[in-house]
């Protein structure tokens, strides 16, 4: 019996050695950001349980950015979202719209490179759903300095 849990340990211990040697993979980049892993998605999803108050600020800030899509996408795709998230260094939001590749990249593009007067901070994370709020389709945040900019 010793012998077997003494091998068990052994065994555990190796794959933890194994583990320790791995590199993390670095951010994939994907839609003018980076690709959220699921730990950083499930974080996001927690804080956004939290609820969160908009402002009048937020109100119209949410305005402009919703005519900007509009405009964009010529209104093209019914498209909506909210804030679950924001400070001076970082905002949250859930894109509700179509299950459409082409379209989450446009307008998660517009959300990540435009900084609408100054009004919104450099760190942002967009989680995209589809309307019916049942599946996710992408999950980006903005690229940080280390990865570079286009």
């Amino acid at each position: 019996m010793k012998i077997i849990v003494k091998g068990a340990l052994l065994v555990v211990l190796s794959l933890g050695m194994v583990n320790c040697k791995k590199t993390q993979d670095p951010p994939k980049e994907k839609y003018c950001g980076i690709e959220m892993t699921g730990f950083e998605v499930m974080d996001s999803k927690t804080i956004a349980k939290k609820g969160y108050n908009h402002t009048s600020d937020d109100k119209e800030l949410a305005g402009d950015m919703m005519a900007a899509i509009d405009s964009m996408s010529g209104k093209a795709y019914d498209v909506n979202f909210s804030f679950f998230m924001r400070d001076n260094e970082k905002i949250g939001l859930y894109v509700l719209g179509p299950n459409d590749q082409k379209e989450i990249e446009k307008i998660s593009c517009l959300l990540l490179k435009e900084d609408f007067d100054g009004r919104l901070p450099e760190e942002r994370e967009l989680l995209f759903y589809t309307n019916d709020h049942n599946t996710l389709l992408a999950a980006v945040k903005s690229k940080s300095e280390e990865v570079g900019e286009e």
